[in-house]
């Protein structure tokens, strides 16, 4: 077996003139470090884990990780990368913390950090024997962290991070095999060092620990004007600056270019300055830890290796180019801002002044009064900002345009017969108005200041009748009002009406979607890949259809972003940049078309309560105007330093253990996948082709659960169309919830992109509510016994045309059937049964003879019958009774296989009564059992032979999948996967392992197999997932 495609940690990263190198597993992934795109993959260390890549002498690269290590050469030629071994796989007597080469009476040596506080140096020239040299320090603790400093005459400094929260600092005196002394400890931290460097350049130490903080250590030479310390004994190091922006632990730290980066467990990337100052701080890998760090040999370019899998790209950050402070403006009173596209602002006060500023002044240009405005006014500028509107509370309004130095009126006029409660703009010269008792009017305007009204339409009746945001898709007017519902007017269908008789009228919503982002309201709108987008103070993204065939809006998923308040969008090009708030920080987030989504800045400016306005220019030049404690303030600066061309060098996959993963599409070309995950994510993930050479990416991310998903599964509902698939998605797992979606694929095309994937969220179900429902039961004094349970496992029976019966093993014990009804697409709690006295983990239904049988596996390791053919028939005859309660099951009989917990099976069927069981538990067994279903009077099962091992595995069996004829899989724990030739002869039973390879997934949670035309396929999963390619022979 060979391995195609890896995604786990991404633990090492280094940068040369011509290549990145990362760490991903065992492998050695080499990628061209301009263009990001795939070069080689060597795999170095197999079957250990790579934990750290060193640059050398003579384009020479170090891999090291456990206590191994290895060395090569590695070249640019014309049209290939050369690659030679310099120094096979060696192995040194403890862990490898950290490497540094270093010139030795003429020799390039490597210099290796062990992990009990000693020094190894390798020379690759010397004779075996006589290879190693290695020195001691008094002082024998364990070690978190490391760093090597070479001095020129070739000795070493070495920075200990112990587990014992203090950094030792000792030399290396490679013509003296004496224990070294300790020359110095550093004792501020609290917690565990995780690393420590050392610039020579700035005389600076940094290092990080498990207690959240960075800190800097000062080192005070001797002798002032030495470069490099040749004496540490005589030197002096002081703590200079304690700096506190993670959450979580900080793994690494990085100088360069006078500026510190520090990564951390909670996803954050910092930028300091050297004085300790916070440049910028971005969530890196969307929640995932990030474990290292790599810079370009310019400074010009950073790249973070994440747990999601991914490589990410970032422009160096420092302090020319951070977010520049806020430039204050004088005026008394402001209520309204906007910017204008000619770099003027315009601010309107208490009073009913406009001003207009230039920002390059602190005073206004000019003013003038605006009488009729100045007791109530609504002030809106149009997404060019080359328009600005002025509606009062007598239904005039006034449209003004910018002209040279001063502000043109286009025209003043009654719009409205009651005051206007709300504007929006829906085209440059297009928009919607919405006066008392949820009126509204559409219309244009020319230059000349020709007005036509379009339509004039009414909202239903609610407490805040008045509109919060508004656009055009399609032909529909989407409207969202203060009570949080979305309306929806089809433009085609409304007749001409004057505002008093609009209320008799037709023009009312045909579509209503209720509290769709709380009951705050939607905030605003935005078209993402031919999707309509709705947002609000909730962050959450939801998204709509049209519906060609009956003009309406079809409502699919939603997807959670990092901020609380999203308040505006703009497109620039090809990209959707979103703005709002997160606390009391203004938030410029990208939403890039490849899940590659990143927060660009963040600007301290006390919340979204006040005015503001921002402005983004072709160049990526950002104008951010905000009121703030009644003063302006104006943050002008650039993000085209934080925006490469291209977002990641590989896109990341879940943050978290992944639980279930199965491939869609058995016989297509195309290799899509669906998982679900500890981080409460449904992913759909695409992978063009099974090769090294493939960048996977993912289609879809389905945001719902609201804890970790367990199970998933679909069922095709057009099995005989090969163009174009629909499926039914049915996925589950912590707080007994299961969500239902339907997924449409075009396949008409060679390569997939997103736009061609659709996801519709259905319906969901709780089974004792959400939270909300939850806490008003408590409030009712309504008192629930049973605990909250969770979903293990699922399996679907399909009858009729519409409905789906669903199979839930529960941790309670509890076998729970849902039906789904297709048509009403709306599922419903039939039966629940107690099957076992401990948590159920896994289920499968049988169909046998007419007969339904339950085959459920819990942890006290025994496999149960379950029949379920008379409760099926009765929900069959009456589908619409609510819930029907079967206190007992009908145990058919059930066979003890494990002494504990079953947490893998899979299920053959050989003959038409016959089957093939394979199960894997906690207790590292494996079990072949070949079972007959006798259906006479009374259901049987007979054992008709077994088999069974437990030397394959040295842990708990997680995966086990039949493939083809004769060939079983299985993964474990042990992150072994073995594959296994059985056969059957008679009352015999047995098989013979006849492959065994190692795997990078840690933690494997299952494995899943396919085959395509001459090929078969292989992927196991648990904190990531690898694809592996299986010889047939």
């Amino acid at each position: 077996m060979s391995s195609k495609i890896l995604y786990t940690d991404v633990l090492a990263l280094c940068c040369t003139d011509d290549f990145l190198f990362a760490g991903i597993g065992c492998s050695l992934h080499i990628f061209d470090v301009k263009t990001y795109a795939f070069q080689v993959k060597l795999d170095c260390l197999e079957p250990h884990i790579i934990h750290g890549i060193v640059n050398g002498p003579n384009s020479m690269l170090t891999v090291f990780g456990r206590n191994l290590f290895c060395a090569y050469t590695i070249c640019r030629s014309i049209d290939s990368t050369a690659i030679d071994i310099v120094v096979t796989k060696q192995q040194v007597p403890d862990w490898i913390i950290t490497a540094k080469w270093s010139t030795i009476n003429g020799s390039n040596c490597l210099c290796l950090l062990l992990a009990h506080n000693s020094v190894c140096i390798y020379n690759p020239g010397l004779k075996t024997a006589a290879r190693y040299n290695t020195f001691t320090c008094t002082e024998k603790c364990l070690l978190y962290a490391g760093y090597i400093s070479v001095k020129d005459n070739g000795n070493l400094t070495i920075f200990s991070g112990t587990v014992f929260q203090e950094i030792l600092i000792w030399e290396v005196d490679h013509t003296n095999n004496n224990e070294a002394f300790v020359s110095h400890h550093l004792k501020e931290h609290n917690g565990v060092i995780f690393s420590v460097i050392y610039d020579a350049a700035t005389k600076l130490i940094c290092s990080t620990s498990d207690d959240r903080t960075v800190r800097l250590w000062k080192v005070h030479p001797r002798n002032k004007n030495e470069k490099n310390i040749t004496d540490w004994k005589e030197t002096k190091v002081t703590l200079m600056k304690t700096m506190f922006g993670h959450t979580a632990r900080v793994w690494r730290c990085i100088i360069k270019d006078k500026s510190l980066i520090t990564i951390g467990e909670d996803s954050l990337m910092c930028t300091w300055s050297l004085d300790g100052k916070l440049l910028n701080k971005l969530s890196a890998h969307y929640g995932a830890a990030v474990w290292s760090i790599g810079v370009t040999n310019d400074n010009k370019t950073v790249f973070t290796g994440g747990a999601d899998g991914a490589i990410h790209v970032f422009p160096a950050v420092n302090a020319s180019n951070s977010v520049p402070s806020s430039k204050k403006f004088t005026c008394a009173s402001p209520k309204y801002v906007c910017c204008l596209r000619s770099g003027k602002f315009l601010v309107f006060s208490e009073n009913g002044t406009l001003f207009i500023f230039d920002k390059k002044r602190s005073n206004p240009q000019r003013s003038m009064y605006l009488k009729r405005y100045s007791d109530y006014c609504v002030m809106k500028v149009s997404p060019c900002h080359s328009y600005v509107c002025f509606a009062s509370k007598t239904g005039y309004m006034a449209m003004y345009q910018e002209n040279e130095k001063k502000l043109k009126q286009i025209f003043e006029k009654e719009m409205m017969n009651s005051k206007i409660l709300s504007v929006h703009w829906l085209e440059n010269n297009n928009l919607v108005i919405c006066g008392m008792d949820g009126v509204l009017k559409m219309f244009n305007f020319t230059p000349k200041g020709l007005i036509t009204v379009q339509a004039v339409c009414i909202l239903p009746a609610a407490r805040e009748r008045w509109l919060t945001a508004a656009a055009l898709y399609g032909g529909l007017l989407v409207c969202g009002d203060r009570s949080g519902n979305m309306h929806v007017f089809d433009l085609k269908k409304l007749t001409p009406c004057s505002e008093a008789n609009v209320a008799e009228s037709n023009n009312k919503p045909i579509q209503t979607f209720v509290k769709v982002h709380g009951i705050i309201g939607v905030q605003t709108f935005m078209v993402l890949l031919d999707k309509l987008v709705s947002a609000g103070r909730d962050g959450m993204l939801r998204f709509y259809e049209l519906c060609t065939e009956l003009n309406t809006l079809r409502a699919l998923h939603e997807e959670k972003v990092p901020i609380d308040w999203i308040a505006d969008n703009i497109s620039l090009g090809s990209e959707i940049y979103i703005f709002g708030f997160q606390e009391t920080d203004f938030v410029i987030y990208t939403y890039h078309h490849m899940y590659c989504h990143r927060v660009l800045a963040k600007i301290p400016c006390g919340g979204g309560h006040r005015s503001w306005d921002c402005l983004m220019s072709d160049d990526y030049t950002i104008t951010f105007l905000y009121i703030r404690n009644k003063e302006i303030f104006l943050s002008d600066f650039s993000i085209g330093p934080f925006m490469p061309s291209i977002l990641a060098v590989r896109h990341g996959y879940h943050t978290k253990e992944i639980h279930c993963m199965k491939r869609l599409l058995h016989k297509a070309r195309h290799n899509i996948f669906i998982s679900g995950s500890e981080d409460t994510s449904v992913r759909i993930f695409y992978a063009p082709n099974i090769s090294e050479y493939c960048t996977p990416f993912t289609l879809a991310v389905l945001d719902g659960h609201v804890s970790s998903i367990k199970f998933v599964t679909y069922l095709d509902l057009q099995p005989n169309r090969e163009s174009h698939k629909k499926y039914l998605i049915f996925s589950g797992g912590g707080r007994a919830q299961i969500k239902v979606w339907e997924i449409e694929i075009n396949l008409d095309t060679y390569m997939l992109i997103r736009s061609y994937v659709s996801c519709n969220d259905i319906t969901s179900h709780m089974l004792y509510g959400t939270d909300q429902e939850r806490k008003k039961q408590s409030q009712e004094s309504t008192y629930n016994a049973e605990p909250e349970t969770r979903y293990m496992d699922i399996d679907t029976y399909h009858y009729g045309i519409n409905y789906v019966l669903l199979f839930v093993a529960c941790a309670d014990g509890f076998v729970r059937i849902f039906l789904y009804d297709i048509n009403a697409k709306t599922i419903s709690i039939k039966v629940k049964t107690k099957c076992a006295n401990r948590c159920i983990t896994k289920i499968t239904v049988l169909k046998c003879n007419e007969k339904v049988i339950a085959l459920i596996m819990p942890t006290d390791g025994i496999c149960r019958f379950i029949d379920f053919t008379h409760i099926v028939s009765k929900i069959k005859s009456k589908p619409e009774e609510e819930f029907q309660n079967c206190e007992s099951s009908l145990s058919i009989t059930g066979f003890n296989l494990h002494q504990s917990g079953i947490n893998s099976y899979d299920i053959k069927s050989i003959a038409n009564d016959e089957y093939l069981l394979v199960t894997g538990g906690d207790d590292n067994l494996l079990n072949i059992v070949r079972l007959k279903v006798v259906s006479l009077s009374d259901i049987q099962i007979l054992l008709l032979s077994k088999w069974s091992s437990s030397e394959a595995h040295v842990a708990q069996i997680t995966g086990i999948m039949f493939h083809r004829e004769n060939t079983i899989f299985t993964a474990g724990i042990d992150q072994r996967v073995n594959i296994y030739y059985y056969n059957y002869i008679g009352s015999g039973l047995n098989a013979r392992i006849l492959k065994t390879i190692h795997t990078s997934v840690s933690d494997i949670k299952g494995l899943t197999s396919w085959s395509r035309q001459e090929e078969s396929f292989l992927c196991v999963y648990g904190k990531g997932f690898e694809i592996l390619e299986v010889p047939l022979r």
